[in-house]
């Protein structure tokens, strides 16, 4: 295994351009120096902005010129920091970031309450006289539905004053696995003792020498079971502090402090956790096929992410893959692909892992900035399909800044997988049409199962524990390690079924699950996979019209509800059909997979 080069090391060719928000630190500091001064000057009207229609819309403008500016230096930070964690300079600009936002949240916590201590009335005259509100029409509609959950406008500036502190976890989380965090050396499949971390794990995993994986496997969790206290006492505090919080502001539990203010009913997700149970069988089906086509007599956890297909071992380098992404989502139409093309002439991506990276990938892109995009790019068809991943977000940033002012631009969590998934979806159809060849056919088929075992069926269990974990909380109980290790293991045991070893190091995989510090948002990747599969589906068939309608979904950013923007590609959230759909093109796509192992 190749030793990871430092942040120094890397190609500027290989980096993202985030020189293009800041040439320099000098740069950035002169912008922190000038939203602070902003900040003051907008707290400094609290108790005059709403006093008539022109000193309403000056107050939002001033607003979005502050947290443009805002987004820019957090955007920098992050990006900065992300590049390798132990760079302390980088350390320093994140928490400075993390402070300001803090400040200017603090400091701007008059708004809502001010606000609703008006009339709506007198705000809907206020947008009939400034052309500038009309944009915040939504906006100022989710604050009075959700009047009730407001609390008085000191008790905000506590809160406001006090979130450095609440979202100190996920750093501490962050630093501790990404920077401090040391597992046990393995030997490779060539028998020479080589270094075991997140970045190399997704290769060990999926080695076809079985040690290899296993001593990987055991030797990472059991890595995170020596910090589990530690690393227990972190999110107890997340699930804390939403328990804490969703009953001062008067929600009925947690999970629905986080949906209800975008009109997402927690039965919807009830119903996405009934649906996938009801249709385990299918997913267990495919860990007995696993099983039968690799000949183990015991089939365990660590093989469930072998490839089952011999040319699933094929590399691709980026070139390649920048190649097969842009032919794949040149079904989109010639609009798109020119942009596609920026993507890589102009550096959004970074593409390697390098020393003290943040390991994973995302998308992460304000108004003005570039949608940047943070790879580990390691050569296999997985980081292939990824690519196409990030750049749906940062295709969807792009249209969504391009047709929207800043206040609508920001389009909601729980729409911001579709565009994503559905180039997955692009990505294995475009491969598939693409080659006669039984185990290229096979590999891409196993693919598509593994992204809907991935993304609906595991993270639909992930889903499941934090639930679970915020209802024993929300019911005056401790979070213990015992009880989340535990629990984990269980949901391990009902979502692999009988016929899978569920090896007990297991328990300390949720340790590892950054997502859940960010409470409940991973059944959104499970909800985002069904609705992409009608998505692509309509796409590759070409559906008169629905292109149309697609590129209007991409560009409605935050205008309106999740639930109601959907209904422009003709989506109705409130049964279960699309996650049921989603179950049934796993169940073909096994029996298709089925079809071509098998035949002669």
């Amino acid at each position: 295994m190749e030793k990871l080069k430092t942040r120094d090391e890397v190609s500027s060719n290989d980096k993202w351009n985030i020189e293009a928000i800041y040439p320099n630190q000098e740069a950035f500091e002169k912008d922190f120096e000038k939203l602070e001064q902003e900040i003051e000057s907008l707290a400094s009207k609290s108790k005059t902005f709403t006093k008539d229609a022109s000193s309403f819309a000056s107050f939002f403008q001033q607003d979005e010129e502050i947290s443009i500016l805002l987004e820019n230096i957090y955007i920098y930070a992050q990006c900065r920091n992300d590049e390798d964690k132990t760079n302390s300079t980088y350390q320093e600009l994140q928490a400075k970031a993390e402070n300001i936002y803090a400040e200017y949240r603090e400091k701007t916590a008059f708004v809502v309450p001010s606000i609703l201590k008006m009339d709506q009335s007198v705000v809907d005259e206020y947008m009939k006289q400034e052309d500038y509100l009309k944009d915040y029409q939504y906006f100022f509609t989710t604050i009075f539905e959700k009047k009730e959950h407001i609390l008085k406008e000191e008790t905000e500036k506590v809160l406001s004053a006090y979130s450095p502190v609440f979202s100190s976890s996920d750093a501490t989380y962050s630093y501790l696995t990404n920077a401090d965090l040391e597992f046990e050396d393995i030997l490779d499949e060539n028998g020479k003792t080589s270094p075991l971390d997140e970045a190399h794990y997704s290769t060990y995993i999926r080695s076809k020498n079985r040690n290899v994986r296993k001593e990987a496997f055991t030797k990472l969790h059991e890595g995170y079971g020596k910090v589990k206290n530690t690393l227990t006492a972190t999110y107890r505090t997340t699930v804390d502090y939403d328990s804490i919080t969703s009953r001062l502001r008067n929600y009925k539990s947690s999970i629905e402090m986080y949906l209800k203010p975008k009109s997402i009913p927690v039965e919807l997700y009830e119903n996405l956790i009934k649906v996938v149970h009801e249709n385990l069988d299918t997913l267990y089906q495919y860990y007995d096929l696993k099983k039968e086509i690799l000949k183990l007599d015991e089939f365990h956890l660590y093989d469930s992410y072998i490839p089952i297909i011999e040319k699933s071992s094929k590399e691709y380098t980026f070139d390649e893959a920048e190649t097969i992404v842009k032919n794949a989502l040149s079904v989109y139409g010639e609009e798109y692909s020119k942009k596609l093309e920026e993507a890589f002439q102009n550096r959004w991506i970074d593409k390697y892992p390098n020393k003290g990276k943040k390991t994973g990938a995302y998308s992460n892109g304000g108004y003005q900035t570039i949608p940047y995009i943070l790879l580990n790019f390691t050569n296999t068809y997985h980081d292939v399909s990824t690519l196409a991943h990030e750049l749906g977000h940062s295709m969807h940033t792009y249209y969504t800044n391009k047709n929207n002012s800043f206040v609508t631009a920001n389009y909601p969590i729980f729409l911001a997988e579709i565009a994503s998934t559905t180039n997955e979806l692009l990505l294995s159809h475009f491969m598939y049409q693409n080659t006669n060849n039984k185990e290229e056919k096979l590999n891409l088929l196993n693919e598509k199962l593994e992204l809907f075992k991935a993304t609906i069926f595991r993270q639909t269990m992930f889903a499941e524990f934090e639930y679970l974990a915020h209802q024993y909380v929300d019911n005056k109980n401790i979070l213990t390690a015992e009880y989340l290790c535990n629990t984990y293991y269980e949901l391990n045991k009902k979502y692999f079924g009988n016929h899978v070893v569920v090896d007990d190091v297991i328990k300390y995989e949720w340790l590892r699950i950054p997502h859940f510090y960010t409470p409940f948002y991973v059944y959104q990747y499970s909800t985002s996979l069904a609705i992409s599969c009608y998505v692509a589906k309509n796409i590759i068939e070409n559906k008169d019209g629905f292109k149309e309608k697609y590129f209007e979904f991409l560009s409605s950013g935050g205008r309106d509800y999740p639930l109601e923007v959907l209904k422009i590609i003709d989506i109705d959230l409130k049964d279960t059909k699309v996650f049921e759909s989603a179950m049934i093109e796993f169940k073909d796509t096994l029996e298709e997979f089925k079809r071509v192992y098998y035949e002669k």
